[in-house]
């Protein structure tokens, strides 16, 4: 009788562990490495390096550990087994929800009062079952066993789905720390390559991917290929809107320049004052004719231009084209003159387009469809990238 009660205990210790330790590398690993590389590098003040896979080994034994412990500690068993891995899930929890906006303190203010008062509350629960003896008891029969199985095996998929909701879900903030972590490689083609075609973004992911493709010299080429927020001023950090975390900000200006910027002074005053002054490496060309763009100011764009590029260049970025065929269109007297055969068919398809359909989400998803990577889409509807 009693070896059957330890092999029915055994069973579902080991189903349980089974499960537990599978969701949980896999949670790690797959969805919460980028947002615990984040953590520990704001945590450590940036002296320590998390390892994908080291840390959601570590990570897994050691919330696993902690079960263990708390299992000898309690000796639920049976069908309430499951409740010992719960502080093991609340700690993941805590560890893997973050305020996308902190500024000190990533983890979310939220488990200060929260994480304590659930721990109490099962303390207390822990206190009433031993008391009543509730928690030690193991079926004997198969019947009753394999209930036992599966309420663990329920209450476990409870627990795993209010870890997963409580988690950083995120979408942007998660893109954001996985572009960072690439950058922090140096990886640049494969940061851009994250999120490409996820419709929305921040000023901070703008940032990163304006970086990113400057370089890989491919700003002029690519950047309206991407969702962008904020204008120009999200090319450069702030320290409140735009910003990095895990990128130094040092690292973006002197990319630029040997001068730093300051929070309180604008992206492109900031660039135009180390353009003027002599002081501007060679990428600052392209952020600010791409600044001017995200503004839409044609104007400034186009004499700019003039200075650095030579317009009938067929190694003139793609935008860069864009813009000038658009200008062209608006502009009575143009200071740059410019036609490409290919580019006004394409244009005059986009005008088209536009006169086609009466009906405003009609006409919006097609033209998203066919120019949604193009400046012409950026310009005339700045707000849907």
């Amino acid at each position: 009788m009693i070896r059957q009660k330890t092999n029915n205990s055994t069973l579902v210790t080991s189903l349980c562990a089974i499960v537990f330790v599978v969701y949980t590398f896999l949670y790690i690993f797959f969805t919460q490495s980028d947002v615990l590389a984040m953590m520990q590098h704001v945590l450590s003040g940036g002296l320590t390096h998390y390892n994908k896979y080291v840390g959601s080994i570590i990570l897994t034994i050691v919330l696993y550990a902690l079960q263990c412990g708390v299992s000898l500690l309690t000796r639920f068993c049976g069908k309430f087994y499951a409740l010992t891995f719960f502080p093991s899930l609340l700690l993941l929890s805590v560890l893997t929800t973050v305020n996308p906006g902190f500024e000190h303190v990533p983890f979310t203010p939220v488990w200060i009062w929260l994480a304590p008062l659930l721990v109490i509350i099962y303390i207390i629960i822990i206190f009433f079952f031993r008391k009543n003896k509730i928690s030690t008891s193991v079926s004997l029969t198969r019947g009753t066993m394999a209930s036992e199985v599966w309420i663990n095996l329920l209450v476990l998929s409870v627990m795993f789905i209010l870890v997963s909701a409580f988690g950083t879900n995120n979408k942007i903030f998660r893109y954001r720390m996985q572009v960072e972590v690439l950058l922090k490689k140096n990886q640049y083609a494969k940061a851009l390559d994250v999120a490409e075609t996820y419709p929305h973004t921040d000023e901070s992911l703008t940032m990163l991917r304006a970086y990113a493709l400057s370089r890989t010299g491919q700003m002029g080429e690519h950047l309206f290929e991407y969702p962008l927020a904020g204008g120009s001023n999200s090319l450069l950090p702030n320290g409140t809107s735009v910003r990095s975390l895990m990128v130094a900000e040092v690292d973006i200006t002197k990319h630029l320049s040997i001068r730093k910027k300051g929070h309180e002074v604008g992206a492109m005053e900031y660039l135009n004052y180390i353009y003027d002054n002599g002081i501007a490496m060679k990428p600052v060309t392209d952020y600010l004719l791409c600044g001017y763009l995200l503004d839409r100011d044609l104007d400034a764009f186009v004499k700019l231009l003039k200075k650095k590029y030579n317009p009938a260049s067929p190694t003139l970025p793609k935008h860069y084209k864009e813009a000038l065929t658009l200008y062209n269109h608006l502009r009575s007297h143009p200071l740059i003159v410019y036609r490409d055969e290919v580019l006004e068919t394409d244009f005059s398809d986009f005008q088209k387009i536009e006169h086609q359909f009466a009906d405003q989400t009609e006409r919006m998803s097609y033209l998203k469809d066919f120019y949604g990577r193009t400046y012409w889409f950026y310009f005339h509807y700045p707000n849907l990238r």
